[in-house]
């Protein structure tokens, strides 16, 4: 009997996964026979109990009744009353038959309600408690809560967008947490920055004012001041630059359009020639890949990122730097290799190189270490990323992808 189970499991299991539309019409139907069985049942006994109420006032007899024409007979039954119905058993009849003829209507009723009941119960209540459960704790900004319901039907394809809904909105809260951690890191990088030149300036400043009026400078050193505090207030000018620069690169969007490879490469050589005549630092430019093959990119974003590298770059080479274009099929990526032959990353610059401001040694005002973390973002921008690497031979790598898809 094992086999009569495991097929009323199975039918049990195909019945509760299926859809609303197809569930609602079972139950529609389980009603309907059950309508039509209850009322036959129902009109059998009102029958019964009609014979039992009359039998007591009347005998049955039968006519033998002769057609002629069709030279036919037939028997005819009918009853005689003996003596008239006492109005209690006229009521019992009226009632009887207004419930023989009036049952299906009954019966209509009570199948509606008890289905539509257990339709719900069976097939609506539980979604929706875990539905609107979720809503209440999303609505609360609880996003720990899941809204689960295992069922292939509508009910529980509800239940999954809900959930992966709360799951995008813990994401989009999660890059909105991230973007203001930025920010914030950023805002203090430019405090922290900000206040070398302003400390420098202010001590200039004290000491003219304590030792000017006095005499008690020479022209020469107050000239000196001056021109250091002019370096500071460029310093600070630069570097409300560079804020602004940084904030315009997060609004900039790729205009991708079809390149040859070898016109890139070209654009990368013209960019590197001037870097090249005023460091004095042999820079090789190399190609890998078809010349004629196209390639859908936004050839500014792959210009500027090859200056931003070469430009870090060469503040590190000792005499050469190697940079490599390299593409394969028109889909990309676009590889830009720029290799260098100095001390090579850190273990701490490899991980915090790209963030905004950053500069291991302490007291290097040469730069604002941002080139790389502008890089780094038009990389991402353009589909890509930026990687940093040392060379087992000795320098520094640094590979930008871009995708051209």
């Amino acid at each position: 009997m094992d086999w009569i189970e495991e097929y009323l499991e199975d039918l049990g299991k195909k019945i509760r996964n299926l859809n609303l539309r197809k569930s609602l019409r079972l139950y529609i139907f389980v009603a309907v026979l059950a309508i039509c069985l209850a009322s036959a049942m129902t009109i059998q006994t009102c029958n019964g109990w009609k014979r039992i109420i009359e039998k007591p006032y009347g005998h049955k007899t039968s006519q033998m009744v002769l057609d002629k024409e069709k030279n036919t007979a037939f028997t005819f039954e009918y009853s005689i009353p003996e003596k008239e119905l006492t109005k209690l058993d006229i009521l019992l009849l009226e009632g009887i038959n207004l419930l023989q003829y009036g049952c299906v209507l009954l019966y209509s009723v009570l199948a509606i309600a008890f289905v539509s009941r257990l339709y719900y119960r069976n097939k609506l209540k539980k979604p929706i408690d875990i539905m609107t459960d979720a809503a209440q704790h999303i609505s609360k900004n609880d996003m720990g809560y899941s809204c689960r319901y295992d069922s292939p039907d509508e009910m529980g394809q509800l239940c999954r967008c809900l959930d992966d809904m709360r799951l995008q909105l813990i994401s989009y809260q999660e890059n909105l947490w991230k973007q203001a951690e930025d920010q914030r890191t950023l805002n203090a990088a430019f405090a922290h920055d900000l206040r070398t030149p302003l400390t420098v300036m202010q001590g200039y400043v004290d000491l003219l004012l304590r030792f000017y009026p006095d005499d008690r400078l020479q022209k020469e050193k107050v000239i000196e001041i001056l021109h250091t505090m002019q370096e500071q207030l460029g310093r600070l000018e630069n570097f409300g630059g560079t804020m602004k620069e940084i904030h315009s690169m997060e609004e900039r969007t790729p205009k991708r359009k079809r390149i040859r490879l070898s016109c890139l490469c070209e654009k990368i050589c013209e960019t590197a020639a001037p870097l090249k005549e005023t460091s004095g630092t042999e820079i090789v430019v190399r190609m890998k890949g078809n010349p004629e093959t196209e390639l859908l990119a936004d050839d500014f974003f792959v210009l500027e990122v090859a200056e931003n590298l070469l430009s870090n770059a060469l503040r590190y080479a000792d005499k050469r730097i190697e940079v490599l274009l390299e593409a394969g099929r028109e889909e990309g990526p676009i590889r830009l290799y720029v290799k260098d032959d100095g001390r090579g990353f850190s273990k701490e610059e490899l991980v915090k190189a790209v963030s905004p401001y950053y500069r291991e040694k302490k007291g290097d005002n040469s730069h604002f270490g941002i080139g790389l973390s502008i890089s780094a973002l038009l990389c991402k921008k353009h589909g890509g990323e930026l990687e940093l690497a040392n060379s087992i031979c000795g320098g520094a790598i640094v590979c930008a992808v871009f995708s051209c898809l």
